[in-house]
């Protein structure tokens, strides 16, 4: 079992919906031959996470969150919502609480989101804006300081 699973959640033919899977891609670079941690990609399905729970003793879910302006960055722990606007049939806040309370692995892992805001996607197009690309940059900073500690046990 790892200690840590990071999730990219979105839709990258969304713009800013893909802000997720961009960063843990940035992660990848440092992280993906490390024992400890698991890098993974979630663009469809949430209930797909299923599969994974008994990967990882904790899981940071790396998603687009609604906000009033792009490019704040939040961690929502234990929310019974991602708040995200979402393409999905769910929000991986719902989903995890749903899985939860299915009890299909014991312990059930800790987890919590990380996100960016952005606004709800108007058109489908590639890439990030520069406002949310800017706090993707930051979050994907944190997120790696976030992951050494955990490695290293503190």
């Amino acid at each position: 079992m790892k200690k840590v699973a990071v999730v990219g959640i979105g839709n990258t033919l969304a713009g800013d919906d893909g802000v997720g899977i961009e960063i843990v891609g940035w992660l990848r670079e440092k992280w993906s031959a490390h024992p400890a941690v698991a890098l993974e990609l979630l663009e469809g399905d949430l209930f797909m996470v299923a599969e994974w729970l008994p990967m990882a003793a904790r899981f940071l879910f790396v998603d687009a969150v609604a906000g009033e302006t792009r490019g704040q960055n939040v961690i929502l722990r234990d929310c019974p919502r991602g708040f995200a606007s979402s393409f999905h049939q769910s929000d991986i806040g719902a989903v995890m609480k749903t899985l939860q309370a299915l009890d299909l692995v014991q312990p059930f892992p800790e987890w919590e989101i990380w996100g960016t805001t952005i606004l709800p996607p108007g058109e489908l197009r590639f890439g990030l804006s520069p406002e949310v690309r800017s706090a993707a940059l930051e979050l994907a900073a944190d997120l790696d300081r976030h992951l050494t500690a955990i490695v290293s046990g503190d």
